[in-house]
């Protein structure tokens, strides 16, 4: 009988440690999921600024200050989605096709680099000339859009 009960209570025991195991994978991958649109609104952001620059609706005085937090976030954005954790507004097809998704971002972050550069050498003029940020087909194959 005391066998069985000490037997009870190992596996009782290993089911609680199991089951905390398992709510703190849910609760890192909310974290990192969480951590990824952290990322990309903070890119969001600082395109709405340089575009509020753009379109003359506020002074460029702040310019080289959101480009270049607009280049580090995107060379961050890679190691944000590489867990490869599902969740949030990323499709599911973003890790079904990691390559390209791969290579759209590293082209993000030369562009955005090439971006702050341009700021820096010759301000909003030169950020003007340049194309657009190479963010529709990305968006268009990988992000969901809010179910709100």
């Amino acid at each position: 009988m005391a066998g069985a009960l000490g037997k009870r209570i190992a596996v009782g025991a290993a089911f609680v440690v199991t089951s905390l195991f398992s709510l703190n994978a849910i609760s890192d991958d909310q974290e990192t999921v969480d951590y990824r649109e952290h990322v990309m609104k903070t890119m969001e952001e600082q395109i709405a600024a340089i575009s509020q620059m753009q379109k003359s609706l506020i002074a460029p005085a702040n310019l080289t200050v959101h480009t270049e937090i607009l280049a580090l976030t995107a060379a961050t954005a890679k190691s944000a989605f590489a867990p490869k954790v599902t969740g949030g507004q990323a499709k599911a097809e973003l890790w079904a096709n990691w390559q390209d998704f791969s290579k759209r971002l590293d082209e993000l972050v030369a562009f955005t680099a090439d971006m702050d550069k341009a700021a820096k050498a010759g301000g909003l003029a030169a950020v003007v000339k340049m194309q657009s940020l190479p963010c529709k087909g990305c968006h268009d194959n990988y992000l969901q859009e809010d179910k709100k």
